[in-house]
């Protein structure tokens, strides 16, 4: 006989697990789903509905970290803690649909965090993000971070047909740097440089095409060049409302970045309370804001903007907890050439950037944004093929 401990990181594995001692076809997905224990964040809940989570968690077999003010009955609102499997959140579901003090919302959002089919829609098109594809970042910015920054369209054009072949399944074009300290540029300057591209690149390359813009003209010009997504790093504050309406009648993607601050001055001594939670109400807040001007939901991803107003510690906060922002949708892992890497290393090593791009996927991101896009796409099959296997 012997007893060994098994490696559950996923519902994937606790299937394979299962099926491995030859149990019965029709039970296998059953019992696969009390295999997997899932530690949910619930911020901000009504102390009286924390009080119901909890007893209700205990019914079903799981239980609940609450605050001791609840069991005071205090009035007011705490955060909480659900520890419990995918059978059993699933039970709990059904009970806290007939409770009240919020419960109804909060079992919509459980069901919202256990269900694993996801897709970011562009257009009339989608990426299915049943696992992680890759972005591959072409700059037209002579003044970009990571030094790549291109002035030439034909040499753009070049770099995003490589970028296709080597495995990108959307390519990412900006025209203006947003690394620490860098002065913000004019709709016209930023137009200038990008279209030239952006047109070539539109003629030649089968994937989609992200514009990282925030300006309404810019992202006006470039969707009538035929852009499918804009990538804003202002999270609609800057283009407002109009950049907001233009997404939405143009039903193109989304993908709203957190930023502290203005790249002049975000990285001069960023502070946070609790980093991950703070860049999770911002993205949830912006999401909203644009699903309010007819922005559909799945045409929305979010970027939890490592490096954009964060020191190094919040930085790896924010990439070990990436897969929580999954419940805002499609989540974008951008880390590629970031200075906190090279901070970690104390080098230029590419390696590190790398295993970087590999390390958000791992922990959770859907859209992987990358320089290195060849280096990137292999090491993520190699992921794959351990996963599956």
């Amino acid at each position: 006989m012997i007893i060994r401990k098994a490696v559950v990181n996923s519902l994937s594995d606790a299937l394979k697990l299962v099926r491995s001692v030859g149990c019965s076809f029709n039970i296998n997905g059953f019992l696969a789903k009390k295999g997997l224990l899932n530690a949910i964040v619930i911020e901000e809940i009504d102390n009286r509905a924390a009080n119901i989570l909890k007893q209700e968690a205990i019914s079903v077999g799981a239980d609940s970290a609450v605050n001791e003010v609840v069991s005071k009955f205090k009035h007011g609102s705490s955060d909480a803690i659900l520890f419990a499997t995918v059978d059993q959140i699933e039970k709990l579901i059904n009970k806290l649909s007939l409770q009240p003090f919020g419960l109804k919302e909060v079992a919509l959002k459980l069901a919202n965090v256990i269900n694993e089919k996801k897709v970011f829609k562009y257009g009339d098109k989608y990426f299915d993000l049943s696992k992680p594809v890759v972005m591959g970042i072409v700059n037209m910015d002579p003044n970009s971070f990571s030094g790549d920054g291109l002035t030439d369209p034909d040499k753009a054009l070049k770099q995003a047909i490589e970028f296709e072949e080597f495995g990108a399944k959307i390519i990412d074009i900006g025209a203006e740097s947003s690394k620490p300290g860098s002065k913000l540029i004019d709709a016209e300057t930023e137009i200038k440089r990008l279209l030239p591209a952006l047109r070539k690149i539109k003629k030649n390359v089968r994937i989609p095409v992200s514009v990282d813009t925030y300006k309404y003209e810019t992202a006006k010009a470039a969707l009538d060049e035929g852009a499918d997504v804009v990538n804003d790093v202002f999270a609609l504050r800057k283009g407002k409302d109009k950049l907001a309406k233009l997404i939405a009648d143009a039903k193109v993607g989304l993908i709203l970045m957190h930023m502290k601050g203005i790249p002049k001055n975000m990285q001069m001594s960023p502070s946070y309370k609790n980093c991950t939670s703070e860049v999770y109400k911002f993205l949830k807040e912006r999401k909203e804001y644009a699903v309010s001007f007819g922005v559909v939901e799945e045409r929305i991803a979010v970027d939890p903007g490592p490096g954009f107003g964060k020191n190094v510690e919040h930085n790896i906060e924010l990439v070990k907890n990436i897969s929580i922002f999954s419940t805002l949708g499609a989540v974008v892992g951008a880390v590629s050439r970031k200075r906190f890497i090279k901070l970690l290393t104390g080098d230029e090593d590419k390696t590190a950037f790398i295993i970087a791009n590999f390390l958000t996927a791992f922990y959770g991101a859907d859209i992987i944004r990358v320089h290195d896009v060849k280096k990137t796409v292999n090491v993520l099959k190699i992921a794959e093929i351990f996963q599956r296997v």
